[in-house]
């Protein structure tokens, strides 16, 4: 299975967005300001949001803790680096970890974000459920299999593995077709300024019809192991918050 090979991975975290973004055309860049907004509209697990508030009320908040909560769902991860992305103008500053990233947000205007909009794990939202489970535990195998390669940081594989389906979000939450956020080609281009642009590089190579790239690799042997061993060891995980 890990035999397959693979182009050097491109990290391109370091390019400031202003510079990025001049690459599109004013079309794409109204076309974001359109769509760009259905990441508001993305709703947290109820018990992730317990958890964090929980955490928020202790005398001192720790970061690890607050940390693994919100890489465990896609949606609190969505929501925190969102925020970050609107602090910082250039990608090269923001905080690369995840602790790094909520100690520079003002917790009140993050927990409010995060907790705007919220779902049970029940069997009315049994469909977003499962999605948010899949997508915890893709990014879980990915960070296992980044662990045996060069060049690839085990936190970063976790982050795009949690986010590798982000574009299908408005699908599996039943969304209208053709309202915010409805999956077509400019999804990610909507999505610029959330999610890190090593992030945005990595699901863009996924979707390229090129040769296998360290990202697509990745995925595919992700999905592979979870399709033969469902069920991880939760002490084999280290998350991007824990180091």
């Amino acid at each position: 299975m890990l035999n397959y090979a693979y182009e050097p991975a491109v990290d391109l975290s370091w390019i400031p967005s202003s510079t990025w973004r001049c690459l599109r055309s004013l079309e794409e860049k109204r076309f974001a300001q359109e769509k760009g907004n259905f990441l508001d509209d993305v709703p947290v697990m109820s018990a992730t949001v317990l958890g964090l508030e929980v955490a928020l009320h202790e005398p001192y908040i720790d970061l690890r803790k607050a940390s693994d909560l919100v890489l465990s769902d896609v949606g609190a991860t969505i929501h925190t680096l969102r925020l970050v992305g609107r602090e910082y103008e250039f990608a090269s500053e923001r905080p690369g970890r995840m602790g790094d990233c909520i100690a520079s947000l003002d917790l009140g205007a993050w927990f409010s974000a995060i907790s705007a909009r919220t779902f049970p794990c029940d069997q009315k939202h049994a469909a977003t459920t499962a999605f948010w489970e899949h997508c915890r535990l893709i990014a879980q195998y990915a960070q296992l299999v980044a662990e045996s390669l060069e060049g690839i940081s085990p936190e970063d594989a976790y982050l795009f593995g949690l986010l590798h389906e982000a574009g299908s979000i408005p699908a599996v939450l039943g969304w209208p077709k053709g309202g915010p956020g409805a999956a077509d080609p400019g999804s990610l281009f909507a999505m610029e300024g959330a999610l890190p642009l090593f992030v945005l590089a990595a699901l863009r190579s996924v979707r390229d019809c090129c040769p296998l790239s360290a990202w697509k690799f990745i995925l595919t042997a992700a999905h592979e192991l979870a399709d033969t061993r469902p069920n991880i060891k939760a002490s084999r995980v280290l998350t991007i918050g824990s180091r």
